[in-house]
């Protein structure tokens, strides 16, 4: 097949989105990328991107085609610079575009709107269109703090609306997202597919996963550090368990806060590593007793389940969250864990606690969470369900 990936973030930039096109051309399809420059990691364009240049290049074989954006930088101003620059510029290419293509795959994180030329292209060619749908909209404007009275709220609402309803079948990243989508956008259920995201294995191949035995506990958290992550339930909890070390990888934007946070709480287990590559951070799991999870619970939008979960899964050790139903249910379906509700660090502390006095009690959940990914998450399972949704709709 000749498939078109439309997503605003791309290689270099570090996507799951990235696995998905070159498996796609290792198993012999045709792969195009429409994304924008690679600036999600530090905000700016890199200086190799700028005036017009490596506007064409070669990833794995998927042939990526990138249109100008106005960098992210930081403040509400840019961002959404940043998010219309892309949708005008996606827009205008697959507007003039004499490529065809057999199938369109959006990859729809937020802000919708980056699907605008996914849609356009999918009706000027008739072609089908595949959404995987990663956050929901326009529910995801709560996260910053747009109510729903607003006028950009009733706005959003309208335009998601038209995307949802033009795409030709949606997959979606959580099971609960099923119930939003019928209920705000009328998306008939046969339309929408389960797809819940892959994640690489942690473990490099022949590495042994091993259960915490004794000494010094560590637990680690790795991801975007912002207002959904809910930073100040994890730092209240590790604050309270000054025998426990908390190693925290990533950035975002409440990095600064977080630090600011700590500092106050005296909490001097806690270590803020920032940004570090994937060969880095897999060998810190590997080191790890176990894994943190927090979410704040913000209505329909908590339904949204983390990769980082999966990945958590895949290194075999247990987790320990303070999340909303959607992660919490799926925590206790594969028994991986241990999960309390959103904000509560003080039950969040006290299954630390136990964990810490007794850590290889709590091997068997590390090893639950392994065989459940196992059976999930891993990229053959999601292409293979992935191919066969695209086959579908090109027959």
């Amino acid at each position: 097949m000749k498939i078109l990936i439309v997503s605003q973030c791309f290689w270099p930039d570090s996507f799951r989105v990235n696995d998905i096109a070159a498996e796609l051309v290792r198993r012999g399809h045709e792969v195009t990328v429409l994304t924008g420059l690679p600036d999600y990691a530090t905000g700016k364009v890199p200086g190799e991107y700028r005036f017009f240049r490596k506007r064409r290049e070669d990833y794995l074989g998927a042939k990526i085609k990138r249109v100008p954006i106005i960098a992210r930088r930081k403040g509400a101003l840019w961002r959404a610079l940043n998010y219309g620059s892309f949708m005008l510029h996606s827009w205008l290419w697959a507007r003039f575009t004499r490529a065809d293509f057999d199938v369109i795959y959006s990859y729809q994180t937020s802000p919708i709107t980056q699907c605008a030329a996914a849609r356009s292209l999918a009706k000027r060619r008739k072609k089908p269109w595949f959404l995987y749908c990663l956050d929901l909209w326009p529910e995801s404007l709560r996260a910053w703090n747009v109510g729903y009275e607003s006028a950009l709220f009733t706005v959003m609402k309208k335009y998601s609306y038209k995307i949802y309803n033009a795409a030709s079948r949606i997959g979606i990243s959580s099971s609960s997202f099923n119930n939003y989508l019928q209920k705000t956008h009328n998306i008939s259920a046969q339309k929408i597919l389960y797809l819940p995201q892959h994640a690489a294995s942690t473990t490099p191949p022949g590495t042994a996963r091993r259960p915490s035995s004794g000494g010094e506990l560590s637990l680690t958290y790795a991801g975007n550090i912002g207002a959904a992550q809910d930073m100040p339930t994890l730092l209240s909890a590790a604050a309270s368990l000054p025998g426990v070390t908390f190693d925290i990888f990533g950035s975002g934007s409440e990095l600064e806060s977080s630090k600011a946070l700590a500092k106050k709480l005296n909490a001097n287990n806690i270590i803020f590593h920032g940004r570090v590559d994937k060969k880095t951070l897999e060998q810190h799991y590997q080191k790890a007793g176990g894994f943190l999870l927090t979410l704040a619970d913000m209505g329909a939008i908590s339904g949204t389940v983390p990769a980082k979960l999966q990945e958590y899964m895949s290194a075999g050790k247990p987790v320990f969250a303070a999340c909303p139903p959607a992660a919490a249910e799926l925590i206790r379906e594969a028994d991986c864990g241990r999960a309390v509700p959103s904000g509560d660090h003080r039950k969040l502390a006290e299954e630390i606690r136990k964990f810490a006095e007794n850590p290889v009690a709590y091997s068997q959940l590390g090893q639950n969470g392994l065989k459940y990914y196992e059976k999930h998450f891993t990229l053959e399972i999601f292409m293979e369900r992935l191919l066969r949704e695209l086959e579908d709709l090109t027959q």
